[in-house]
């Protein structure tokens, strides 16, 4: 174990609250871009893009509430194993469509996965994080209700 070196700690548990990470290869964005080995990690509703799997270096961040949607990309290289991130329109041209390269198919669909329920809880986040008061017939007492689809169907 190193002595003297406070942080050291506090990585172990950022990559087992991680709901998932592992290698993919990332282009760069370009027309006829390269893809790079990149060392990704899936918390919630953020990607983080890093050098490697030591953490130190961390090249972006990617808010899943910018996409729309993520499935496979049609190649004409069946062995690649691409899945794209589709960007939200109204986020207009601030954000780009992220192009990813998994290892292996089971690994393709498992990021699809993942990544689709990232943007799922980043679409609902503001419903699950507001409460929201539903005044129930019965009741007088207000009951707080995270998952209201729409706060403008229901009149004070």
């Amino acid at each position: 174990p190193k002595q003297g070196v406070k942080e050291e700690p506090a990585k172990p548990n950022e990559v087992t609250s991680a709901a998932k990470a592992g290698w993919l290869k990332k282009s760069s964005g370009k027309f006829l871009s390269s893809y790079k080995d990149r060392y990704i990690q899936l918390e919630r509703t953020v990607i983080a893009v890093y050098e490697n799997e030591e953490l130190t270096t961390c090249l972006e961040k990617l808010d899943l509430g910018n996409y729309d949607i993520c499935h496979e990309l049609k190649s004409p290289f069946k062995k690649k194993h691409r899945l794209v991130l589709i960007r939200s329109p109204k986020c207009g041209n601030k954000v780009q469509d992220v192009k990813l390269q998994a290892q292996t198919p089971e690994e393709k669909e498992a990021w699809i996965k993942a990544l689709s329920e990232g943007i799922n809880k980043a679409k609902n986040k503001i419903f699950d994080e507001v409460p929201f008061i539903v005044h129930l017939l019965c009741f007088c007492t207000p009951v707080y209700h995270a998952n209201v689809l729409d706060k403008n169907t229901v009149k004070q």
